[in-house]
């Protein structure tokens, strides 16, 4: 897919995904928002542990593929 922004600005705050860069996988990541004027999304990560999570930001450009949610996944594929 080539615009995650496209895809992060229909996302509902909350949701978890899983991000991929080049640099760097983000598991069970949670999308808060995307700031259109700059193409970053803040996602809450790491928030499994007694600190209660940490905030990263990430430009659009870097995700190189994303895992959504199950609910918003094409289900074209299903078994008849």
């Amino acid at each position: 897919m080539d615009d995650y922004c496209a895809i992060l600005r229909s996302l509902p705050s909350g949701s978890e995904v899983n991000i991929h860069t080049n640099d760097k996988s983000y598991y069970n990541a949670i999308f808060k928002k995307i700031y259109p004027r700059t193409s970053i999304a803040l996602f809450m990560i790491d928030q499994f542990y007694s600190y209660g999570g940490v905030p990263i930001l990430i430009h659009c450009s870097k995700i190189s593929s994303m895992d959504l949610p199950f609910s918003m996944q094409d289900v074209s594929d299903e078994d008849e």
